[in-house]
């Protein structure tokens, strides 16, 4: 769902509850708050307007500002929990996940998939509202046909992947991505269906929920990784392993795909992230050496 960039949001200040501190005009954004001559107005200074982003609501020690629109209530704002988790906490967090493609036969419960969208649902986006969906395929009988209908497609896809129609788009595809289809997505795409024709499903690798994130394409493709990014973290601090796809972006031309799914026809396909309970539990965690690190 896009909303236009002129669309604003309505914040009201309850003078009863105001004691003019100010906080609220000094983390607005849009300069749509500002103190003056010692009580906060609203004023529209800037093209956007307020764009709901929750700042001034969630500074008001007194709760006297309520912003409305653009998809945003009172009703989103939630207390914040304390103590806050330690930076150890996080860094145990991520140091043990790992890319999970073993599960058991356990199911994922409701509960916990409806714990991994709440937080799913607190990741940054470039400007609120997130323009990012979720297509949940939870039990392994969604899955199973999630993956049947993504590896039909990837055999379709293969047809324009032929080394004679890579050398064709070769002009307008440049090297190094004329390079990434020949020598990685072609051999991919071929291992993933052969190995479906025989009965192993190493594309979902049978987990019991998946998660898709669709975006559209006037937001930024980035919101969809993110989101993504806070799921994977949000399974594995439930106990369960994942591991994120970015095969599924194939899916963005099949537009009976999209028509299924409730996926508008012009959205782009982001990643998907496989969860589970692990079958196995990792003994050491691992740092990966970055490609550079640069003080400037």
């Amino acid at each position: 769902m896009t909303l236009s960039f002129r669309e604003s949001a309505v914040p009201t200040i309850d003078a009863q509850r105001c004691n003019a501190c100010g906080r609220c005009a000094q983390v607005c954004g849009t300069a749509t708050l500002a103190l003056d001559q010692g009580r906060v107005s609203v004023a529209q200074r800037s093209f956007m307007g307020c764009f709901a982003c929750g700042q001034c609501m969630a500074i008001c020690p007194n709760a006297a500002i309520r912003v409305e629109g653009r998809r945003f209530s009172p009703n989103d704002l939630v207390d914040l929990p304390s103590p806050r988790a330690t930076a150890d906490q996080l860094d145990a967090l991520l140091l043990a996940r790992r890319s999970i493609r073993r599960f058991t036969a356990q199911e994922v419960d409701r509960a916990t998939v409806d714990r991994i969208l709440a937080m799913t649902s607190t990741a940054p986006m470039g400007i609120p509202p997130s323009e990012v969906g979720i297509v949940v395929f939870h039990g392994r009988d969604k899955v199973h046909q999630f993956a049947a209908e993504a590896v039909a497609w990837f055999g379709k896809m293969l047809r324009m992947f032929h080394p004679l129609m890579l050398a064709l788009m070769r002009p307008m595809m440049g090297k190094v991505q004329a390079q990434v289809m020949r020598e990685f997505v072609r051999p991919l795409f071929q291992g993933i269906t052969a190995d479906w024709a025989a009965g192993r499903d190493h594309f979902t690798y049978d987990a019991p929920l998946v998660m898709l994130f669709p975006c559209p394409a006037s937001g930024d493709p980035a919101d969809a990784h993110i989101a993504a990014t806070y799921a994977m973290l949000a399974a594995e601090s439930l106990g369960l392993g994942t591991c994120m796809l970015g095969t599924p972006v194939a899916l963005e031309r099949n537009a009976a795909f999209k028509a299924k799914h409730g996926i508008p026809k012009d959205d782009k396909i982001g990643l998907a992230v496989i969860m589970g309970y692990p079958d196995a539990r990792f003994r050491r965690g691992i740092r990966r050496q970055l490609a550079s690190v640069r003080f400037a």
